[in-house]
């Protein structure tokens, strides 16, 4: 059930919605991410599991530190997950989804295009891509990334290939106000 909590709460990283405008410049909105990625942020995410018919609601923050990612699960369970290549407990999902999400927060578009093709629409202040898996471990669990955002990565909606869906929502939070032990492991 740990498990499933973590998973869900990573997994939330994309919603569905706005239609597509005309495209951002992909090296602007780089440069934007890259200027706001954030060093923390609060989470909200919703887990659609298809074989179960079931929806687990999570939420939390998450921190950078060194080369990685923690991952603190607040509610309904607390849990906290290293997300780092190093981490040799990592599964295996995990350690694929890691550097679509860290390219994600940063706009590093190259490390992005190397897994998905990438289709930008919107403005720089409201902006939509959508990311279809083009790299064959990602493409045998993911169908779709679906990613909304501004100065800062708002919104995701994964679509698996198996029907499960997991949407995520990430609000700015200050570093300092995070009581999670500084994010030890």
């Amino acid at each position: 059930m740990r498990q499933m909590f973590a998973a869900a709460s990573l997994g939330l990283l994309l919603c569905a919605g706005q239609p597509l405008w005309a495209s951002p410049e992909a090296d602007a909105l780089a440069e934007l991410l890259a200027d706001h990625a954030p060093q923390c942020a609060g989470f909200e995410q919703s887990r659609w599991l298809a074989d179960l018919e079931v929806r687990l609601d999570s939420r939390g923050h998450f921190r950078r530190q060194d080369n990685a990612l923690v991952w603190s699960t607040t509610a309904p369970v607390a849990d906290r997950l290293y997300l780092s290549e190093e981490n040799d407990d990592l599964p295996m999902g995990f350690r694929v989804l890691l550097p679509v999400f860290t390219g994600l927060l940063s706009g590093d578009w190259q490390a992005l295009e190397r897994h998905f093709t990438i289709a930008l629409g919107g403005e720089l202040d409201a902006w939509r891509a959508d990311l279809t898996p083009i790299d064959p471990a990602l493409g045998e669990h993911l169908s779709q990334l679906v990613v909304h955002g501004g100065e800062r990565v708002e919104r995701l909606a994964i679509a698996f290939r198996d029907g499960d869906r997991l949407e995520l929502s990430l609000t700015p939070v200050d570093c300092a106000s995070l009581d999670d032990g500084n994010a030890a492991q």
